[in-house]
């Protein structure tokens, strides 16, 4: 004969196994967001920056734990499903601990048999209970008092010799079980099996293939969603107006750059001199891989990548990707001797680096090639 003990296929499986697939895509597709964001794990673990760090923190732990846990959730609940408890096919036994390999032997191996009543689940819930709550720690002792005294399913355990072989409980709903644990005590008893007799002309059910198709379905989702993520556009956050209402010296010529709060300006020749020379406009300010992306998207003519900024930041040690600025001026009005020169609208656009914690402006006019340094009053 040949039969396999098995736990018997239930909707809770099934959705189960959705579940744990929906959360691995969410897990691999943030993971790959992590990834895409940093550039690599490496470039994370050279930056200085305290956030940088916190995110390779993150990454590695991620990589490490988070991720082949979330990968092996789904396989592991199409793998216990797929996987008998018991398979026999004939005199020959093997048995497949939940998490042990597994263990073939022939009927007359085994020794003996035990039988007793399951509260194990009962036994966890007051453990956790009486970690959590005295209140809840009582409700749940009542309940395992009661499921030791009429349980609501029974644990078969097997043995050869001293060695024990396997325990299953019916609270499972094992398909054979019964049929096995007969086999086994006519066994132990001395009684004769009873043959079987398969009707005529009958052919083994077909085992499925929809775990198989599931699981190859969850790698194929999982693929789209690490392909989607790596490929969506990048987007950082808005950077905050640093400049906003704030006033700066020049080191070079002694001109007053003046920032409102309205994201208005006003640079003057000659620092207290508002009836002076002097531009006036708005502008628009950022920083970080804000101000990277700003650069490289907005400002793409005038031809700098981001890869030509990274060797910059790496030219020196006070130079990072997070004191990096980039902003744009939009001269709407040129005071000369009193009169007006522009005609219409021109922007002007800079780059460099916030220094200093916030106190100096080390930038170039990216038309001119000018340097300026400005310090804050």
């Amino acid at each position: 004969m040949s039969f396999e003990v098995r736990v018997k296929k239930r909707r809770w499986i099934r959705a189960m196994q959705i579940v744990c697939i929906l959360i691995s895509i969410v897990m691999i597709a943030a993971f790959a967001s992590l990834i895409r964001e940093a550039g690599s794990l490496t470039q994370l673990a050279v930056n200085s920056v305290s956030n940088d760090v916190v995110t390779f923190v993150i990454g590695i732990f991620t990589v490490s734990l988070v991720l082949p846990a979330t990968i092996m959730l789904p396989i592991s609940t199409f793998y216990h499903e797929r996987r008998p408890r018991i398979k026999v096919n004939g005199p020959d036994i093997t048995f497949y601990p939940s998490w042990r390999p597994a263990k073939k032997v022939t009927l007359s191996e085994i020794t003996s048999r035990d039988v007793k009543g399951d509260a194990t689940e009962e036994h966890i819930d007051a453990a956790v209970a009486s970690v959590l709550s005295p209140v809840l720690a009582y409700g749940a002792k009542q309940r395992y008092a009661q499921a030791q005294q009429a349980p609501k399913g029974m644990t078969y355990t097997y043995y050869s010799g001293n060695k024990k072989l396997i325990s299953i409980s019916t609270k499972r709903d094992m398909e054979n079980l019964e049929r096995f644990d007969k086999m086994v005590t006519d066994r132990l008893e001395g009684r004769p099996l009873e043959p079987e007799m398969p009707a005529a002309g009958a052919r083994p059910a077909p085992r499925s293939r929809l775990p198989l198709l599931l699981a190859g379905l969850t790698g194929v989702i999982c693929a789209a969603a690490v392909a989607a993520v790596m490929s969506a556009p990048r987007t950082a956050s808005p950077s905050p107006d640093l400049l906003a209402g704030t006033s700066w010296l020049s080191e070079d010529d002694g001109s007053q750059w003046v920032f409102g709060t309205d994201q208005t300006f006003h640079w003057y020749q000659r620092a207290g001199e508002t009836d002076g020379d002097h531009f006036a406009g708005t502008y628009e300010f950022h920083i970080g891989q804000d101000a990277i992306d700003y650069l490289t998207a907005e400002l793409s003519d005038h031809g700098i990548t981001e890869g030509a900024i990274k060797r910059v930041i790496a030219s020196d040690p006070g130079y990072t990707r997070d004191n990096f600025i980039c902003f744009s001026c939009v001269n709407q009005s040129f005071i000369l001797r009193g009169e007006e020169q522009l005609s219409e609208d021109v922007r002007s656009s800079y780059l460099g680096f916030l220094l200093r914690d916030g106190t100096y402006l080390d930038i170039a006019n990216m038309t001119t090639g000018t340097y300026y340094g400005f310090t804050k009053e």
